[in-house]
């Protein structure tokens, strides 16, 4: 038995099972126009859509789990499956090669989670990647990597290792920054008080160098970047360098975040912005810990997961954008941000309860834009081809 998911996963409504396998892909193939909804429970602000007609495709199908989705290096999308798998997938034929298989403790909501790549990987194939562990008894996560050969990865070097872990809340998506930088999420592993231990590697947005030392230059001489998180799900830079996080919310307060360097985002006084919905309390600790408030938020709780930037031409009504996937919601959500990046000028809802559980998002060079799906996490309601990697593309 699975624990149960915190409400901000919770699943969504049931979805319908197809009768057959050419069913499936009848509808999963046809085009799909892009459906709007207003967001009433998101702080930011809504709009009229752009007229975009979008089409799907699967391009992948009898998965388990996809986590992860990754353009690499040598022109694949790379993907990692929670069970352990690395896989890479040739967008044209839709050939499925297994990269490697790493050692996890897939309990709960752990196992193989984010990956990341050398910025030089023509001379050092170098693959990151975190993952859950048992050490004494106890749930751990760690950031390992892996040489890759052209065909295989290989033994996996333990990089940075003790990260407090948990069935629940784990975090564990990796980016190599502008700034040739390794950062990771960090969940707070089901102990809220961690977040607000400066000096504890859980609840935190770290900052590595490439075999994982403190970065120069880290705000504290540690690993901490940023601190008060509570389950970061979801890491992408934007072409100017600034970051963004999606992070889980309690029972409220699901939340999108520009990081910056130093920065207490408050979990778990904090819920959200500094608005004393949750007592004064937070108001006060806001004021006294200079605390970062989210750019936008969602109560009831959408559990937002992979993010992506979108800056292609392909859609050009996307451009300026931030794609991320949700749980809960079964949803890819859409914010559009003002020109300096510190604000959301609208939200947009695609493919409402579509594909159920959506979990990784990746914006291909060409401006596609691939989906994994995630209702094999013991948490969905898997159609019998799941899970999958959507494509979608302008009708």
């Amino acid at each position: 038995m699975r624990p149960p998911e915190p409400l901000s996963c919770g699943m969504p409504p049931r979805l319908p099972c197809p009768r057959s396998r050419t069913t499936l892909q009848h509808l999963a193939r046809a085009a799909v126009a892009a459906t709007f909804l207003a967001c009433d429970s998101a702080t930011a602000g809504n709009s009229k859509p752009p007229n975009v007609e979008l089409a799907t495709d699967v391009v992948a199908t009898g998965l388990d789990t996809v986590w992860e989705l990754a353009w690499g290096p040598d022109g694949f999308i790379w993907f990692t499956e929670r069970g352990g798998r690395v896989s890479r997938l040739n967008p044209q034929s839709g050939a499925i090669t297994l990269a490697g298989q790493v050692p996890v403790s897939e309990i709960g909501e752990g196992g193989l989670m984010g990956m990341a790549f050398h910025p030089d990987f023509a001379s050092q194939p170098w693959v990151y990647l975190a993952h859950t562990y048992t050490a004494q008894g106890g749930t751990r996560n760690r950031v390992v990597r892996m040489r890759f050969d052209g065909t295989s990865l290989g033994t996996p070097e333990v990089l940075l290792a003790d990260i407090p872990g948990s069935s629940i809340h784990n975090g564990s998506r990796l980016a190599v920054g502008p700034d040739r930088l390794l950062y990771v999420t960090t969940g707070d592993a089901s102990d809220a008080s961690i977040a607000q231990n400066r000096d504890a590697l859980a609840g935190k947005i770290l900052r590595l160098t490439l075999d994982g030392q403190p970065a120069p230059g880290n705000p504290f001489g540690t690993r901490t970047f940023s601190w008060g998180h509570r389950n970061p799900q979801g890491m992408v830079f934007a072409p100017d360098g600034s970051l963004y996080i999606t992070e889980h919310g309690p029972s409220d307060n699901d939340e999108v975040n520009r990081i910056e360097a130093g920065r207490n985002y408050g979990w778990p006084v904090v819920h959200g912005r500094c608005d004393g919905d949750i007592g004064m309390a937070e108001t006060s600790f806001c004021s006294s810990n200079d605390v970062a408030e989210p750019l936008a938020t969602w109560t009831p709780t959408i559990a937002p997961a992979g993010l992506a930037y979108y800056d292609a031409t392909l859609i050009p009504a996307f451009r300026r954008s931030l794609l991320f996937a949700t749980l809960k919601d079964a949803t890819l959500y859409r914010l559009l941000l003002s020109t300096d990046g510190r604000s959301v000028e609208s939200t947009e809802t695609l493919f409402v309860r579509e594909f159920g559980r959506l979990r990784a998002i990746l914006v291909a060079p060409d401006g596609s834009i691939y989906v994994g799906t995630s209702n094999r996490d013991g948490r969905g309601t898997p159609m019998p081809t799941d899970d999958r990697i959507l494509r979608i593309r302008p009708r």
